[in-house]
């Protein structure tokens, strides 16, 4: 007896799943073609957002220089998402030539405060008028920056400053 009912059982299983196969049919290729269509949209998202972030910095490097209000020059605009790290201003004061100190001079902070920056690990937290000061020294090169700071600090101190700098190097 038992034999016959696991054969009823196993009937009632295979008609069951004949059933559903049969109801879900209708709705399986559709399903397929949204999921498709979803998964090519979600490409053409990201794609789109990459080209949106190049647009982005591009038209932050080439937008005009506005005044700001904490340091008495004109510099760009520092987008609120532009990120800069130790390692990016390390190599920056390099390029540029300078010490900790030059460098401090040249951005309006302390040399205490580039030493931290350029030993703490990440993405640096930065305020918007520094974040703002330390984009306008990107696009100075050595000279520039060597002229710049000339106007901000004395003779006799940025001669000392740039012998610091090139000991650096």
């Amino acid at each position: 007896m038992s034999n016959f009912t696991k054969t009823i059982k196993d009937e009632i299983s295979r008609l069951a799943r004949k059933e559903a196969k049969f109801l879900v049919a209708p709705i399986r290729k559709p399903t397929g073609a949204t999921r498709s269509i979803v998964t090519d949209l979600k490409r053409r998202v990201a794609a789109l957002e990459i080209e949106t972030r190049r647009l982005s910095t591009l038209l932050a490097t080439l937008s005009p220089l506005r005044p700001c209000a904490s340091a008495g020059d004109n510099l760009p605009a520092a987008s609120s998402t532009s990120r800069i790290s130790s390692k990016g201003v390390r190599s920056l004061r390099r390029k540029l030539r300078l010490s900790q100190e030059a460098f401090a001079k040249l951005v309006g902070v302390s040399p205490n405060t580039v030493n931290n920056w350029e030993h703490k690990p990440g993405m640096l937290q930065l305020q918007t008028s520094t974040k703002a000061a330390v984009f306008a020294v990107r696009h100075l090169g050595a000279r520039e920056a060597q002229q710049k700071l000339a106007e901000k600090v004395p003779a006799t101190k940025a001669k000392k400053i740039r012998k610091a700098g090139k000991k650096t190097r």
